[in-house]
């Protein structure tokens, strides 16, 4: 079966409600883009990887599922609960978590659970929402609206790279900043930003790191 059922729970209205996953004998990666886009041979996780309350429309990622509470505390909850209170199921696509999900609602999952994250204070959660949503406008043959996204995804990578709390979020913030500025066509920053990633992870043996190489090369 390409595809199970799990059940959650809401973090703010406590709706217990069901959604599929793909199976992990499903996911078969075909080819990676220049930035680690994956193409698939059948299902993609990636629009089955956001979930969302039928009830409140509270939407997240199913990688966050056992953990997104510890994220919300009393101030920031107000905050969620009022963004919540301004939606209206008129706004929406059907809201459907199941196997057969449109393209179009996955698109307007990333864009609320951007917003959400944005409220939480995580930006480079917010960052790879964005990238995703990139990404589907890629497979839409919608160029204009990619690159406007990665405008927004640069805007965080520049913002936020002081801030991040980890490796990964550095190495996202440096490869992602050096790529957009390459769909730019802006090759002396992507060769600084990919320079510098460089100079920091050397020893890394992250995807990315050889991912920068392949595109540095590009920009001989």
């Amino acid at each position: 079966m390409d595809y199970w059922k799990d059940t959650t729970e809401c973090p703010v209205c406590k709706n217990t409600f069901m959604y599929s996953k793909v199976s992990t004998a499903a996911i078969s990666v075909k080819s990676y883009d220049k930035d680690l886009k994956p193409n698939y041979n059948g299902p993609n996780p990636l629009k089955h990887s956001i979930i969302t309350c039928p009830n409140c429309f509270f939407t997240f990622n199913e990688k966050d599922v056992k953990d997104i509470h510890k994220f919300i505390n009393d101030r920031n909850y107000s905050k969620i609960k009022d963004f919540l209170s301004k939606l209206y199921k008129d706004d929406f696509f059907e809201v459907n978590n199941y196997e057969d999900k449109s393209n179009n609602f996955y698109k307007q999952q990333i864009v609320l659970a951007s917003e959400i994250y944005s409220i939480l204070d995580l930006p480079f959660e917010v960052g790879r929402l964005l990238l995703k949503l990139s990404w589907q406008y890629r497979d839409d043959g919608d160029e204009g609206r990619e690159l406007k996204i990665l405008n927004d995804v640069l805007k965080i990578t520049l913002n936020y790279f002081e801030k991040a709390l980890d490796n990964r979020d550095t190495i996202f913030s440096l490869f992602y900043t050096g790529y957009i500025y390459y769909r730019l066509g802006d090759k002396k920053n992507a060769a600084k930003y990919l320079d510098k990633l460089f100079r920091m992870f050397k020893d890394s043996k992250s995807p990315y790191i050889r991912a920068a190489k392949d595109l540095r090369g590009e920009l001989e």
